[in-house]
Formats: C-alpha cells, structure tokens, sequence
C-alpha cells in the first residue's frame, strides 16, 4: 500500500501496549490543505467496530484488539483514510486527510490555533471553535472584540442588531460591513437596506471569519472595509444528540438541543436554541428562539448538495433611547421605556450544488431566499429637566416608573429622558419593515497548469432581487397601543447582476492574483401614500423614482512565501451600495439634493481605494504564530455619516493603520499548557474633504454649558470652516458674517456646516474610530481542565464629526472615555461511561463591573449608552 496516495504522512500511528491483546493507538488528525486540526472526525477501527471522534484539538485515543486490522477516519467533506495497523508502528501520530472534491469551502470548519485562513488572498483573521467554546459568548460581538481592527459600538440587551465597525467604518447597525452566514449574506436586503436588523444567535455559530483584504470583491455588495462569515456546525460523523444549558445572572437562560449524524454519504443536523435574558437595564429584555435544519450529501464521486433552512423570532424590549449624564451617573439601570417591544421573524433556505464534469473543472450553483419581518413599537420621548419631571409627568406616571429620581438634587443643566405628555397621555409609534430577498450564484473553477506550478481560474455571477416595505405608524392616547395611523408607505424594490473574475498565478515562491467584480443594480422607490392622494395616477408603475448604475471593482494581491510564513500585499477598489438612506439623491455642482420633478437620479456608490501590506505565519518550530498588517483606506463620495450627518457636499475620508495579532505556546511540560494570545490595533483617521450638515446639532441636542463654549472655541479658532446659519425669527434663516461668533449667539444658531480640506484648514476624526484596540488573553490546559483570563482595551473616541471633547447636556454628543474590561473562563471535560463528552463551564464577563459609556448610538434620540455591567454565568455541554 503506497500511504502517500491518502495523504498519510510516512509517521501515523503512536502505540503503547496494554497487556497481550489490546493496544491503544493515539494520533492527530489534520487537514493537508492548511494544516488545520479536524474536530470530530470519525475514528473506527476494522473489524471490531470500536469508534471515537477526536476532540477540540484533531487528538483521538483508541482501543484495538489483536483481531483489528486497519482503522478508518472519516470526515463530511474528506476523503475517506484507510490505514493497516499491522503494515508500520513505528514513531508515527499524524493522519493528513484530503478535502473531497465534491466539499464546500464555505462550510468547511477546523480548529487551526492559526489566526488567519490561508487560502484568503490578504489579511483576515478566523476565530476558532475552541476560542468560541472558551468564551461562550452572550453575543456575537463579545467574540469579534478580539479581533484586531473591529471596533464594538455598545448598544443594550444580547445585540440582536450588532454594531460592528471595521477600519473605521460607521458602526451602526453594522451598515457598511458585509454580515453573512455560511458565505450568504444576512442582511435582511444587502443593498437597500444592509442594516443588521437580524444576526444568528451565537450559541450555534461554530467558527467565525474576518475578511478584510482584496480577496474581499468575491464578496458584497458593501465591501469596503470588511466582512464577517459566521460559520455554522456541519453534521456530525456518527449519530450524536447535543445539550447545551446555561444560566446566569440577570436571569439568562440559554438551551440548545441538536441531532444529527452521517450516515455513508449522507449528514444531518437539526438544532433548536432558546434564549432569554432580563437585559443589564431595566425594560431590556429579549427572548429568541431559533429553529435550523441541514442536510450534506455526497450523490455521487463528482456531485454533492448542501441544504439549509433556519428560523428565529424574536420579541425584545428594546429601545432606541437611553439616558443622559445626570440619569447615568445616578444609576445607569434605569431605562422607564417600558412600553418599547421589538418583534420579528425571519424564515431562510440556501440550497448549494456542486458539480465536478472534469477533474479540474468544477461548477458550484447557490439558490437562496430570506424572508424578514419586524414590528418596532417605541414611545414618543421628550427631554425636560430633572428638576421638572415630577411636575411634567404627573404624580401618577412619576411614581411609577421614576421613582429613582426622588431624594435627588438635580443641577441647572441635568436632564432627564421620559416619555411625552399630552393632555396626561403618553403615546407610541411603530417603524414597520418587511424584506423578501432571494438569488442565485453561479461559480465556476479551474485548475489549469501553468508557469511549472498548478493555478487557478475563478468565475461567479450573480442574480439577486430584494423587495423592501417601509411603514411608519403613530398611535396617540396610549403608550401600549398597537395599532396606529400611517403615516409613511414606501416601496423599494431592486434587482442586481453581480458577478467577479479571479485567477490566482503560482510562479514558484510567488503568487499573483488580480480579482476583477462588476455590479449592475436596477432600483427604484414609490412613495404610496402620496400616491394615493393623487387622482391623476395611471398605473401601479406610477411614481417611481429609478437609479441605475453599473460599477467596476478591480483589485490585485501579490504574496510571496518565506520560511513557515507569507509575505503579501493587496490593493482594490472597493463599494458601499447607495441605500435607502442616500440612494435617491442627486449630485449636482458637488452638492448632493432631492431630485426636482423628471430629475434623474444620479447618485454614485461610496468607493474606497484600500491598501494593505502585511506578513502572516509562525516560526520557532510552530510555537508562535500570527500576523501583522499595515492598511490605508481613502474613501470618496462619501454621504452618510453619523446619524443625522450628511455630506450635503460628498466627503473623502481617511483610515489607516496597523493590526497585530499573535498566539504564543509559552509553557508545554507534562500535558500543562500556557498559551498567550491577543491582538493590538492603531488607527489613525482624517476628513480630507467634504462639507457636513449635522441635522441634530442644535434641532435637538440639549448643549451643555461646556459644549456650547468648545464649539465657540472651534468656530471662532477656524471661522472660514464654518457656515454659521441663525433664525430670522421668521421660519428662515440667515447667515452670520460676523468674524467672532460670541456666547449670546449660541441660542439663535440654527444650522452648521462644516468645510472640511487643506483649504478649510479642517480635518477632524470619522466618528468611532479609537486609536487603540487591544485584546490580551492567557490560557492554562491541563488534561481535561482548561482555564482563562482576557482583558480588552478600547481608548477613547469621538461619536460625531464635530468631534466634541466635552458632553452635551442631554448625552447626544461628546468624547466617549477609554475603557478596560476582564473576562474569564473555567471549562472541565468528565469521562462519562456511554456519554461522548461532558463539559462543565463557568464564565465571568466585565469582572470589574467598571460600567463605562459605551455609545451614543442613535445620538439626540437616545442619549448614553452603558456598557461593562458584570455577567456570570455557568453552564452544561453534553454529547451523547
């Protein structure tokens, strides 16, 4: 038998010998592509029958008899590996397996103690299923905190609509990341609306993957500054039922229940998780239930099919307002909002089938649909004074819900966010959206040979539809009221053909890969209620307002190997698609409308030039490894900033700097192991051009005594950077001319724009984008015990483009000040006759409960966001 031909390497097998009859063989399991150990692979030995899988590391351990002659592995997706035992013994502890031809990269999930995925052409980082298994996240964003050049924007509750930036980009509802799950993108419409108003619970996330370098134009639409693939769990080799309980403080409940198994050449997987949680404030609460089914069949040598459908509802007490200073610093708990419900379902399939008609040429064919509904009831709020609520709400409302304001001693400038009164009534509104998304990708790849070295040819196109409801209702008398009056019905609806090109050239040491993306989109809007009040429509395609645009996306990677390392370096352009936010705008003389009647739509995506340069690998035989990486991101025609600023004249932004991520083996004697791990980000950004209108700035924000001097201070220190507009008293305005804007001005100022450029003399910072990120961890493993302690770093940021240092009086606005949490983790394995594995856990987030501002995340509506509540919990993970 020639073993290379199974990818075997010439050692496999380390034995030591229990008594005349048994020998118990231990090995590795590795993937030979990457060299990833595989969790779970199937280990049997012939003809005894005797089976294991290996652990979290590709180890297994197991028991054979004089009679056995040859074990077996097995993995979904890998060729199957059949060794002699009696053929060689000696020194050997490594089984290499082969991906199958018929295997689906985007679903493929290993354990790589590696932070990077190999075969990504640029930077990106994996976050492995033993990290996840550590740190058994409430959220998926507790996990990507640790992921160098990611920045978390806090919001409340479990983060069912995560705000994720990277590089630098706007945070908010994630809108300029690419979310997607299983390589799909999940945004409940990518285009229109990318908003991540859905995100899959993350007790059934098995792996997660960053994309950030040119490798990224395989992806989008947005793909301008990064994207996340959460990765779900294959079925598992041999039939195994999973139970997953844990609770916690604030009344955090989690319960997972999965069956599945693989069955010759068929696996599947069905899986139910249930969460809830009190929520770390007051009226917080969340509960969600999410439903998954998957089936993996091999059908033949040259054919396989992927089958997935999931579900998750949702119901959530989930807020867009939050406190003010004065209501945060007295007890940052406090949320009297009791009356806000967030509720929504979302049904999805993907349906993939891979096809090999050559041993080179393989067509891989992706049919998936979404389906998304949300209802969000929210009380109307008002700000009043601290030392005027009592009288504005009533004694009725007061006792109520703001008791904890009693016994204070509120200041001139303390205020406090509540509901609004009219006529002693509080009343609500309901933002209504419905989504139906549905494509299909066609991906063809060749391997053709080449320059003495085997490469590869790469062609996907892409048909994607995305049908968008947009409702807004208002219901006055009572804040529990469910049925309003509507007051917007919009109607968006777009088609796209998108497709890329990319061959990756091996020339030796060398690789060359140029990637070249096309986006053709086709969309438009109708305005429903103003069309119903028109007598004069013809037809149901009356009103619409179309924007068609076709964009090219080039980009070029060169990487060359050195040692156990690579060195490489990207560029390429890259694309946010114009949204429902600025999609139906018009661009004329450099200053961004509404289009006038018969005005065409003329409004461009957001591009980027993006640049990296970086080294990935390991060195000391394996002991370290890591990556670092040097970005530069200039962005133009940019429009939609923070919430409520605009660049009524498009922007160009700059974001750049360096990412370090490393893991260290510091210590392995006698089965203890010490690994250090943890990333460190520097970014440094810069508004080149533009001319920004914040509509909040003095419509709604409640200045403190402190702002209204800074902003004074930078008007009068820049004053041809900034138009300065005040009411004429007669619902106009008129500009100020003066030179020196003074204090008995401020109350009269309307409006301000800000001129950004060398010209200006203006360059502030994009909002949200810290200097310094940084993630440390140490893990102690010893047998079946493993142990941890992490700590994460954020230093301070500015959460507008005025870049207010100070605060405003209501919270809207200013510096949001560095902050350092800990965390922890305690993990035992038991050995438990007739079960398969046993896990106990426990886990402490935010150790030090120092609760810190987190985010002003919606800004004028909301106010402070807090973050750093401590959260203990505990749990247990049987497979049997």
């Amino acid at each position: 038998m020639n073993l290379k031909q199974y990818g075997i390497s010439l050692a496999f097998l380390c034995m030591t010998f229990s008594g005349f009859s048994q020998n118990i063989i231990q090995g590795e399991v590795l993937d030979t592509l990457d060299h990833q150990p595989l969790v779970g692979a199937l280990i049997l030995v012939e003809p005894g029958g005797t089976g294991t899988v290996t652990d979290d590391n590709g180890h297994f351990e197991i028991k054979t008899a004089s009679t056995d002659k040859y074990i077996v592995v097995r993995y979904l997706g890998y060729e199957e590996v059949r060794i002699g035992i009696g053929e060689d013994r000696s020194g050997i502890n490594q089984v290499w397996m082969n991906r199958s031809s018929t295997a689906l990269d985007e679903v493929i999930v290993s354990a790589s103690p590696n932070s990077y995925k190999g075969n990504f052409k640029g930077s990106n980082f994996r976050i492995s299923p033993i990290a996840l298994k550590n740190i058994n996240p409430l959220s998926t964003e507790e996990v990507l905190k640790t992921v160098p050049g990611v920045n978390i924007v806090g919001d409340m509750g479990l983060s069912n609509r995560p705000n994720i930036s990277i590089r630098g980009s706007w945070g908010r509802r994630s809108k300029k990341v690419l979310l997607m799950e299983d390589g799909t993108p999940l945004a409940p419409a990518p285009y229109i609306a990318p908003g991540a108003y859905y995100n899959p619970v993350s007790d059934r996330i098995t792996a997660m993957e960053v994309y950030k370098g040119a490798d990224m134009l395989r992806y989008g639409p947005n793909n301008m500054y990064g994207a996340i693939n959460y990765i779900t769990a294959l079925p598992p080799q041999k039939p195994e039922l999973r139970v997953k309980l844990v609770g916690g403080e604030r009344n955090y409940q989690t319960g997972l229940i999965s069956y599945g198994g693989t069955w010759n050449n068929l696996g599947a997987l069905v899986e139910g998780v249930y969460k809830s949680f009190d929520g770390f404030t007051d009226n917080s609460s969340v509960e969600v239930l999410n439903l998954n089914a998957k089936v993996f069949a091999k059908l033949s040598e040259n054919q396989s099919l992927y089958f997935k459908v999931s579900s998750q509802h949702e119901d959530n007490q989930a807020s867009l307002s939050s406190q003010t200073p004065f209501t945060f610093d007295s007890s940052p708990i406090q949320n009297p909002l009791d009356a806000d419900q967030f509720t929504m379902r979302r049904y999805g399939v993907d349906i993939i089938h891979k096809w090999l008609p050559t041993d080179q040429l393989s067509f891989t064919s992706k049919v998936y649909a979404s389906d998304f509904e949300r209802d969000w009831w929210r009380q109307v709020t008002a700000k009043v004074k601290a030392s005027e609520a009592r009288n504005y709400l009533g004694e009725d409302i007061f006792n109520d819900r703001y008791q904890y304001l009693s016994g204070k001693t509120p200041g001139e400038e303390d205020y406090v966010i509540v509901g609004r009164v009219t006529n002693g009534l509080e009343s609500t509104t309901d933002s209504r959206w419905t989504y139906t998304v549905a494509g299909i990708k066609e991906t063809m790849s060749l391997n053709w040979d080449g320059f003495g070295s085997p490469q590869e040819l790469e062609v996907s196109m892409n048909l994607h539809r995305e049908i968008f409801k947009d409702r807004f209702l208002v219901a006055n008398g009572s804040r529990w009221a469910r049925h309003g009056a509507t007051t917007k019905d919009l109607w968006y609806r777009l088609w796209s053909f998108n497709g890329f090109i990319r061959n990756q050239f091996n020339i030796g040491s060398w690789g060359v890969t140029p990637i070249l993306r096309f986006e053709h989109v086709d969309m438009y809007r109708q305005d429903l209620m103003a069309l119903a009040q028109n007598p004069d429509i013809t037809g149901t395609d009356s009103g619409k307002e179309p924007n068609i645009y076709n964009q090219l996306l080039p980009g070029l990677t060169l990487d060359y190997q050195i040692g156990d390392g690579e060195l490489y370096g990207s560029i390429y352009q890259g694309m946010i698609a114009p949204s429902k936010v600025f999609g139906f705008l018009v661009e004329q003389d450099g200053i961004v409308t509404n289009p006038l009647a018969g005005q065409d739509i003329n409004i461009a995506p957001e591009l980027s030039w993006n640049k990296e340069l970086g080294w990935r690998g390991s060195f000391l035989k394996d002991r370290v490894d890591g990556q670092v990486t040097w970005f530069d991101i200039t962005t133009r025609n940019f429009y939609a900033g923070g919430r409520n600023e605009i660049f009524e004249e498009l922007g160009k932004i700059n974001v750049r700097g360096v990412e370090l991520a490393f893991g260290a083996d510091l210590l392995r004697v006698n089965q203890h192991e010490f690994r250090l791990s943890g990333n460190v980000n520097f970014m440094k950004s810069s508004v080149l051009e533009g001319r920004l209108m914040d509509k909040d700035l003095f419509a709604q924000v409640i200045h403190s005594s402190a702002t209204r001097q800074e902003y004074l201070d930078k008007v009068n220190a820049n004053r041809s950077a900034f138009d300065i507009y005040a009411s004429d008293g007669s619902n106009g305005e008129v500009l100020l001319t003066q030179n020196v804007i003074e204090l008995s001005d401020f109350d009269q100022i309307s409006k301000s724009v800000i001129h950004f450029g060398e010209d200006a003399g203006e360059q502030g910072e994009a909002p949200y984008t810290p200097r310094w990120n940084a993630n440390m961890g140490l893990n102690y493993y010893w047998n079946d015990l493993s142990a941890g302690i992490s700590g994460n770093y954020v230093s301070e940021q500015y959460t507008e483009f005025h870049n207010f240092t100070h605060e405003s009086a209501d919270g809207a606005i200013g510096q949001l000040p560095a902050f350092l949490t800990f965390d922890f983790f305690l993990n035992y394995h038991f050995k438990v006759r007739n079960i398969e594995r046993l896990t106990v856990f426990v886990n402490g987030k935010n150790m030090t409960n120092s609760i810190y501002r987190a985010s002003r995340l919606n800004r004028a509506t909301s106010g402070v966001f807090g973050g750093g509540f401590r959260q203990i919990i505990f749990g247990v993970d049987v497979k049997i």
